[in-house]
């Protein structure tokens, strides 16, 4: 697949044109869809899939992925924060949403407002969301999380039974789930197996019968079907990145693409420094082309001396301190380079493509930070194939 001009854009606010400074992040709806199947495909039909698209969709785009989650047919969504939940529900996205905050400070009546979904954890939490309710309005669905080992929010495991009896008793709210949160999330082993077994004896002292019980990150997903239970919660691996080595054999499809175009071409001789510091030092005649993407854009200034980019199919490196604004690379190998040329930071069906983990082992990043940390300059292009959604805010459609 090569890179694609992003020159159709449907865009109703934050659409940063790309003419001057040509960067952008190409995000493959389509890929979403295949990635939830490859997922349902793993767990089977008759476990519900809670997509998680907190943290503006790890970078991806909030409002744009949870609708083409929706078209794809997921049960549920998950959020950090009521705030991400209610850009959703602006957007017309009107598929259950759990927000996994578990406390709600004075924002309260607007889980049951927006019919969000709530994960609460201990009886003062409970106690704030029912001085809140419109006791005329709908019963509101509350997840119960249990802490088994990740020492965050969770309630002890010997008050899993109260707190779900009350749930169970109160006209104000319905039991939507129980749940716990796996402390590894790229590797499944002893401690998962441990907090997996605690979990599931503390529920039979509970009357969780009718609710929804998860716990399963994308690492347990595909690392053992007994931890699938009625719902599991992708996160990394519906953007198409494997939770650990050949988890899904090759089948998720990475979503994302960061691509930008060569802005300037320099010939140097040798012994010319380039960038902060001169750390960098030609040692023959290079020809250097500058890249209008930097640090300022997500793009890892820690990378420097190991990161490389794709420019017609050929790997080159970087070279040089990466700057706020601009990156400099050797393109002296290739045997023909223009300005303008498409270049390839992350992802692209090129068979040298650079994967996200292999950015991340260069700047010694996680993943999910580098995902989340593509900058707001970056404009966000979304492919869609035959998936039209025109009528969505800040969304940008690039025709196959």
């Amino acid at each position: 697949m090569r890179a694609r001009e992003p020159e159709t854009i449907l865009a109703r606010k934050r659409c940063i044109l790309v003419a001057g400074r040509p960067t952008w992040a190409e995000i493959d709806l389509d890929r979403i869809a295949h990635n939830l199947d490859v997922i349902r495909d793993r767990c089977g039909g008759h476990v519900q899939v809670l997509g998680v698209v907190k943290a503006d969709a790890y970078g991806h785009g909030a409002v744009s992925i949870a609708h083409a989650l929706a078209r794809a047919g997921v049960e549920r969504l998950g959020v950090a924060s009521i705030a991400e939940a209610m850009e959703l529900r602006q957007a017309g996205v009107t598929l259950p949403i759990v927000v996994l905050a578990g406390n709600y400070h004075q924002a309260e009546q607007l889980l049951q407002q927006n019919h969000l979904e709530p994960v609460i954890f201990r009886h003062e939490v409970l106690d704030a969301l029912e001085a809140s309710m419109d006791r005329n309005g709908d019963p509101l669905a509350v997840h119960v999380k249990v802490d088994t080992g990740m020492g965050r929010l969770g309630c002890a495991l010997s008050e899993v039974e109260s707190l779900v009896d009350r749930v169970q008793r109160s006209p104000l709210f319905s039991l939507a789930g129980v749940m716990s949160h796996f402390a590894r999330a790229s590797e499944v082993g002893p401690q998962t197996a441990q907090q997996f077994s605690e979990f599931t004896k503390c529920l039979e002292k509970s009357r969780w019968q009718g609710s929804l019980r998860h716990c399963a990150n994308s690492a347990a997903i595909f690392a053992d079907a007994d931890y699938h239970l009625d719902m599991v919660r992708p996160g990394l691996c519906l953007y198409g990145v494997d939770p650990f080595e050949s988890a899904s054999d090759g089948r998720l499809l990475p979503v994302l693409s960061w691509w930008t175009r060569i802005n300037t071409i320099r010939e140097l001789p040798a012994g010319a420094a380039v960038g902060y510091g001169g750390r960098w030092v030609s040692r023959r005649p290079t020809r250097m082309g500058i890249l209008p993407v930097g640090y300022a854009d997500g793009y890892p200034w820690a990378s420097e001396g190991r990161a490389e980019v794709v420019v017609r199919g050929q790997r080159v490196p970087v070279i040089g301190a990466i700057s706020m604004d601009m990156t400099a690379v050797d393109l002296t190998d290739l045997v023909e380079v223009s300005e303008l040329d498409p270049v390839a930071l992350l992802g692209g069906d090129s068979g040298k493509a650079i994967g996200a983990k292999e950015l991340s082992r260069w700047s010694g990043r996680l993943v999910y930070e580098l995902l989340c940390g593509i900058g707001p300059r970056v404009t966000r292009v979304y492919r869609a194939g035959g998936l039209r959604q025109t009528g969505v805010l800040d969304l940008r459609v690039i025709q196959s």
